[in-house]
């Protein structure tokens, strides 16, 4: 089944290839909304964690890597509102915070143009991304509000993770969905609800799914 997959995929690529010139580079426009979410986990602390809406906007940028098929590296610059709720049972009582870091991020990702009929292209696509926290704050029922970055924020600015979705384009206007995953350990080692807590026992990243709409170039 598997060989029979690969067999199709190729041809249809060929066939893409074929019926049409690829343009050299793609110059896009994106802005979206962001609904994310906090992946924590925390030694000896009752956690629970909910998503958070935020916005994205970005400038895009797609160069044909193969004149004999539709595939492009895709790179750009991203600003990306995102952060999550999380709440902490202690002594019978519920303590809730919600962090609000802001990032810019640099993605690096593959995608396949599938042309259907001149209408539509479909652009599925995979990769990475590295970011930098550029602010944000956390908001706590009973503390007020603390900075994420800096010397006595929480979390580090750097952040880094893969990226997967989807992209759709109808006369150079672009839909398309995406969902990162974070892979670092944002956690610095400082205190946590007011608890000082050692790297190790807290484990905090990035999740976000992405939805937006732009405009090729």
């Amino acid at each position: 089944m598997k060989k029979y997959t690969l067999i199709l995929f190729v041809l249809l690529l060929a066939g893409n290839a074929r019926a049409q010139q690829y343009e050299k580079n793609i110059l896009g426009v994106r802005a979206g909304l962001n609904v994310s979410k906090l992946a924590v986990s925390a030694e000896d602390m009752r956690l629970s964690t909910g998503w958070r809406t935020g916005f994205h906007f970005a400038v895009s940028d797609q160069v044909l890597l193969t004149r004999k098929l539709p595939l492009y590296l895709e790179t750009g610059v991203d600003f990306s509102s995102r952060g999550g709720k999380i709440a902490l049972a202690q002594y019978g009582e519920v303590y809730r915070t919600t962090p609000r870091p802001f990032y810019l991020q640099v993605p690096l990702l593959v995608n396949c143009h599938f042309n259907v009929r001149n209408l539509l292209t479909i652009q599925p696509f995979a990769g990475i991304y590295g970011g930098v926290g550029l602010r944000g704050r956390m908001e706590f029922d009973y503390l007020g509000k603390e900075e994420l970055f800096g010397d006595r924020g929480m979390l580090y600015r750097l952040d880094f993770g893969v990226r997967a979705g989807v992209g759709f384009t109808v006369k150079r206007i672009y839909l398309g969905i995406s969902y990162d995953i974070g892979c670092m350990n944002q956690f610095k080692g400082t205190e946590f609800f007011g608890y000082e807590t050692r790297v190790s026992e807290v484990k905090i990243q990035n999740d976000c799914l992405s939805v937006m709409i732009g405009y090729n170039f």
